[in-house]
């Protein structure tokens, strides 16, 4: 009954999740995601979208509550013990590798515990009935404990009209948060996955390592 319950469940979960506005897809790991405990995990994550927000968004980050919209999902592997998250955003940058380039390279940097660029897979997204069947894949098994609500946004701020101003500014943000080696470094990670993944096409591949 739990299993039928828990199906119709995720089946709901993927239609809305279809239904919102994302074309990028990202998993983002721990140094060691079986060490890492659950509470530290969400600590930092929280405080690497909130990073996030205010690159993209600068002070309306905090003064208008502008967040990038965001889905997150909590993951723990085959064994139960190699935690992760993957999600999928709504590119907030004009040109979507660069935004993937960004989220990676903030990531590596963050903290001795997250993950180096090439173990992170942060991709535009391919396939999106791919993308909401591998997010949930786990929803059998843990339910909406999966869902990661403390970190998800699901709030688009639609009369947010950026100038040429907040454009520069931007810029300048994202320079500070990520410099332009770093991001080069992060190009590379990308194209050497997206290469992957074309040649297999699995989305599984991003548990590995």
């Amino acid at each position: 009954m739990e299993f039928e319950q828990r199906k119709q469940e995720r089946r709901a979960l993927v239609q809305h999740l279809l239904a919102q506005d994302w074309n990028v897809f990202g998993t983002l790991k721990f140094v060691n995601g079986r060490t890492t405990g659950r509470k530290t995990a969400n600590k930092l994550l929280r405080s690497y979208w909130n990073k996030v927000d205010r690159v993209i968004y600068g002070k309306a980050a905090e003064r208008q509550n502008m967040r990038v919209p965001r889905w997150c999902f909590a993951h723990e592997g085959a064994d139960h013990e190699n935690f992760h998250v993957h999600f999928v955003i709504p590119s907030p940058l004009q040109d979507t590798e660069q935004t993937c380039c960004l989220l990676n390279a903030v990531w590596a940097q963050h903290h001795a515990q997250t993950a180096p660029l090439a173990k992170n897979w942060i991709m535009p997204v391919k396939d999106r009935a791919a993308v909401t069947s591998y997010v949930t894949h786990e929803y059998w098994r843990m339910g909406s404990d999966t869902i990661s609500d403390n970190l998800c946004w699901d709030n688009a701020q639609l009369n947010f009209a950026p100038n040429d101003n907040y454009t520069q500014q931007q810029a300048h943000r994202i320079t500070r948060a990520a410099s332009p080696l770093w991001l080069q470094q992060a190009q590379q990670a990308l194209n050497d996955q997206k290469a992957q993944y074309e040649a297999s096409g699995d989305l599984q591949m991003m548990e590995r390592g």
